[in-house]
């Protein structure tokens, strides 16, 4: 069992994606999503609501929480009201001590969370500290301590508490305020002295030291557009007019990009050239998922990302991935490297190279590493069946 898998399917991110294939792309196996998708968004209320961790969104008084966990509880029962006057069967509901665990659950967190609040005087509560982690975690290390004996007695048990309890007091600290000095080490290590006259720059920092002088060199050569015709204005689109999934993906990964990019500028020109209205066909997964804070990219910097990705799809596979992207932009694209700010064009141009390339690598290199495994994990599974 993995709470980390089964938060992500009760997510807000799964019900914004039932919401964008039914509506957008017209799934017939999701024509009838709807009460899924309040599931899924209920339940991912409630995980937060249950997961407060951080001062800043702990529970106070008159808190959204509350209101979450009463609805929680209200939805619970008329769910539960359906069952019982027969208008569903009993696999369209939750089993009975499923629905009882999750009703005390909720309602022993408002409980306690207003008796904290009001009679002990608490300033927030933070909910993800009530819960038995560190009992269970404490009982899954005597089992361990145990070895292969499987139903330890209570003179087992009592023995390797004691046993673990010593051990605690023994164990050294991994952190602390002192240090142990070891006056046979050098003070001055042969790497201090190889760091402090090294003038050799690693092979990332050459990477984009050789795009920042291509971008330089196409300005300077004037294979730039008119500074006149590089914005590109927002254009409304009619709303019949729907776009791929992979351009709605790309869409909202360049806002993230984006939002990356103006951390490092100030600039109101630059800023200006980044943002966008939001306007094309390519915003319906954005719009889907924003709350309100999510950027919109101008249409430009779309079309450069989408450039970058199809580079990435080509070379994704060779040994020079960032060169070969890079090269197959500069060559098939130039024209979309138009940017209004003449001051920070090649800062900001290199940047959104680098954050997008590193990022979709990473991405790419964590999914072949998971298939790599999976595969790994079938062929041992294949050689156990196999007669030696």
């Amino acid at each position: 069992m993995s709470v980390k898998l089964s938060t992500q399917v009760l997510s807000n991110a799964m019900a914004c994606g039932i919401k964008f294939y039914r509506e957008h792309q017209n799934i017939e196996l999701l024509k009838d999503s709807e009460e899924t998708q309040d599931f899924t968004s209920i339940f991912n209320s409630l995980f937060d609501a249950l997961n407060r961790k951080h001062p800043k969104e702990g529970i106070r008084i008159n808190s959204q929480d509350f209101k979450v966990l009463e609805d929680t509880l209200s939805w619970l029962d008329e769910w539960e009201s359906h069952f019982e006057k027969g208008n569903i069967t009993q696999n369209e509901f939750l089993t009975r001590s499923t629905a009882e665990g999750l009703r005390v659950t909720i309602r022993s967190t408002i409980d306690l969370t207003n008796h904290l609040l009001k009679d002990i005087g608490f300033k927030y509560v933070l909910t993800n500290k009530m819960n038995q982690d560190r009992i269970e975690q404490f009982f899954g290390t005597v089992r361990q301590a145990t070895g292969p004996n499987e139903h330890p007695t209570a003179p087992t048990f009592l023995q390797v508490y004691r046993l673990l309890s010593v051990y605690s007091i023994l164990r050294p600290p991994k952190t602390g305020n002192c240090e142990i000095l070891d006056c046979s080490l050098p003070k001055v290590t042969f790497n201090d002295l190889k760091e402090v006259f090294s003038e050799e720059q690693s092979e990332r920092e050459q990477k984009i030291k050789k795009l920042k002088d291509k971008l330089d060199y196409l300005v300077e050569e004037g294979s730039w557009d008119p500074i006149d015709d590089i914005i590109l204005q927002d254009h409304n689109y009619c709303n019949e007019i729907k776009s791929t999934v992979k351009d709605c993906i790309i869409y909202y990964i360049c806002g993230y990009v984006c939002r990356q990019v103006l951390k490092r500028t100030k600039c109101d020109k630059c800023i200006f050239a980044l943002k966008g209205a939001g306007t094309h066909p390519q915003a319906a997964l954005t719009e889907i998922k924003s709350k309100g804070f999510l950027i919109h990219p101008n249409y430009y910097l779309f079309k450069l990302v989408t450039a970058i990705e199809d580079g990435l799809n080509k070379y994704v596979q060779g040994m020079d991935v960032f060169n070969s992207t890079i090269d197959y932009v500069l060559e098939n694209h130039s024209d979309l490297l138009n940017f209004p700010c003449p001051q920070h064009k090649s800062a900001i141009l290199t940047t959104i190279f680098q954050n997008y390339i590193l990022m979709r690598m990473k991405q790419f290199t964590l999914t072949h590493n998971r298939e790599l495994k999976q595969n790994s994990s079938k062929k041992k599974k294949l050689s156990k069946l196999q007669k030696t």
